[in-house]
């Protein structure tokens, strides 16, 4: 079983039932839709192909609706590109007709202090560089210092501007609304700055109808962002280390370390982290991926990543299918040189110490009797997320009887999702739990470890218990399930 989950955009290359259904049998766990491109009548069909082959594939798969934020963009080229070069210049200004090797639209808020005369200016994937030249009220005249070719509605990105333009603005507000109407499990908010960026954005979601049931994705892509994770990651369900916007924002030397400490915070606070951006961007063209993008997928498993992202590659490449699942061979091949350890002893964790050392239980017996699985009821997918980030050998069961976490969590590294009524009986949980994760196909004959709530109604994860015969070979392991085993009758989850 792989435990790093697969997010793949959708697009024009994945939009129709049939492909979206190879998608979900070739790995996929959950689905992005970037709000940035399409109308709303292409964006409420591909949601609801989406949700008609999950269900016909007997999956939970979780939607991402991907709002576009605050980002900068330059307007329409004429000839839908043009190619820039040393030494020219080029004036960015609020004319709305097609640009072109003179000129183009900068869609920015203002022109009155944005820039001045030596500030850099990036464009696309910011290997198009210019420098400001000359300030006038309603343009910016720049020069090219590193050249290339720019398409309409390329990223326009001024590194030391301070836009401090709203990350939910109107057309965000308005993709929401209609993702909330298709169903989204999440959303991902664009160029997230801070905390308050989260909360502003969930106020309008709990005010809108069904809003409860949308978690909260924040896009790692500002340098800002990472001075502020802490409490982005409070409020937020999980991040998304967006390497292309982020690439720009900070040196490009430190990419890879900014990566691996995104990672490594997000798993000590219990919070799911998915890598995006580029990581197997020559399958656009190509049935292959090459040695470095492997190389890259493997290591971004290794940091700890609960997701990894497919963006072009499956919205408008030639290889949708075969991306996926070289994502998941490269995955499955990796996994078994994870090494748990340092997340475990890290002490350095926000969550509630009580809810750590369950979880912390739950994992050291699973692992000492060779559990088939440690299944955790769950209403809300905190149980579930909690033993999860502590990477235990065996698969996390979460049984709930709440459709929208059993597929939220389907971007929770490790987690299965299965449905299952409440349980308010000890005896009847217990065997419950075993028929399930038999059912599911993880097993049979070997012990589970159970870990809920007692009693179940409303309370936290405070029971853990081995269901099924230990191996006979492992007596210290049995007397271990003994001492962390509470004899109530009654419980609930």
């Amino acid at each position: 079983m792989r435990r790093t989950k697969i997010l793949a955009t959708v697009g024009p290359a994945s939009d129709d039932p049939e492909r979206l259904r190879a998608l979900i049998a070739a790995g996929v766990d959950a689905f992005r839709l970037n709000f940035s491109h399409g109308s709303d009548v292409e964006h409420r069909a591909t949601l609801r192909h989406v949700r008609t082959a999950a269900h016909r594939a007997g999956r939970e798969i979780a939607i991402v609706g991907d709002v576009q934020g605050p980002k900068i963009r330059i307007g329409e080229i004429g000839a839908g590109s043009v190619r820039l070069r040393p030494g020219q210049d080029w004036i960015l200004d609020a004319r709305t007709e097609p640009g072109d090797e003179r000129r183009v639209c900068a869609q920015v808020p203002t022109f009155d202090g944005i820039a001045h005369v030596g500030d850099p200016v990036l464009l696309g994937d910011g290997s198009v560089e210019l420098t400001i030249a000359r300030v006038r009220p309603e343009s910016l005249v720049a020069k090219v210092t590193a050249g290339g070719v720019v398409t309409s509605h390329a990223g326009l990105f001024l590194p030391h501007a301070q836009l401090r333009t709203s990350v939910f603005a109107a057309k965000d507000r308005r993709d929401a609304a209609l993702g909330i109407e298709e169903g989204i499990d999440y959303l991902a908010l664009s160029f997230v700055r801070e905390a308050g960026d989260l909360d502003e954005t969930r106020r309008w979601l709990d005010a809108r109808s069904g809003g409860r049931d949308v978690g909260l994705i924040a896009k790692i892509e500002r340098a800002e962002a990472l001075r502020s994770i802490d409490g982005i990651l409070e409020k937020a369900d999980g991040i998304m280390v967006a390497r292309g916007d982020l690439g720009i924002e900070v040196p490009l030397e430190r990419l890879a370390l900014e990566q691996k400490q995104l990672v490594r915070t997000a798993n000590r606070a219990g919070k799911f982290v998915i890598v995006a951006t580029q990581m197997l961007l020559s399958m656009v063209s190509s049935p292959r991926p090459s040695r470095a993008e492997a190389t890259d997928v493997a290591n971004a498993v290794l940091d700890g990543a609960d997701a990894v992202m497919l963006s072009e590659e499956s919205a408008v490449g030639q290889y949708p299918v075969e991306s996926v699942q070289w994502l998941d061979r490269i995955a499955r091949a990796t996994e078994s040189s994870f090494d748990p350890r340092p997340l475990r002893d890290d002490d350095r964790s926000p969550l509630p110490e009580d809810e750590r050392a369950v979880a912390a239980a739950a994992v050291r017996l699973a692992e000492g009797v060779r559990a088939r699985a440690i299944v955790t009821p769950t209403h809300s997918g905190r149980t579930a997320r909690l033993v999860a980030r502590l990477r235990p050998s065996c698969p996390v069961v979460a049984l709930s009887n709440s459709p929208a976490t059993r597929r939220r969590l389907a971007l929770v590294g490790g987690v299965t999702s299965l449905p299952a009524p409440l349980h308010r009986d000890l005896v009847e949980l217990r065997t419950r739990s075993a028929e399930l994760v038999r059912s599911a196909g993880l097993g049979v004959g070997g012990p589970i470890v159970l870990t809920a709530g007692y009693p179940i109604e409303g309370r936290p994860t405070n029971l853990v218990t081995l269901v099924g015969p230990a191996p006979s070979r492992s007596g210290a392991a049995a007397r271990a399930a003994a001492r962390t085993t509470p004899r109530p009758r009654r419980a609930a989850g």
